[in-house]
């Protein structure tokens, strides 16, 4: 699995029992911060995608603001 980040978990039981698998692929000249960002970008556009693109929705689920998540939007191009 080399050149690639793993996550698994869940949410909170009280929120949902849905169970979430991510992989990003990372490249040999990919730094932390391009893997993060990739990272972050990949669990955006999941969350907005689950929320039917509801910025209220999907950043309760991220647990984050709407000010958050749209500037974070707008940093990572989406």
């Amino acid at each position: 699995m080399a050149g690639q980040f793993r996550i698994e978990g869940s949410f909170e039981p009280e929120e949902t029992e849905e169970n979430f698998f991510m992989m990003v692929k990372v490249g040999p000249t990919d730094g932390l911060d391009s893997a993060l960002a990739k990272f972050e970008r990949q669990m955006i556009q999941n969350a907005l995608q689950r929320n039917k693109s509801s910025i209220e929705a999907t950043a309760k689920e991220l647990k984050m603001t709407r000010h958050a998540l749209s500037y974070r939007r707008k940093k990572l191009g989406l």
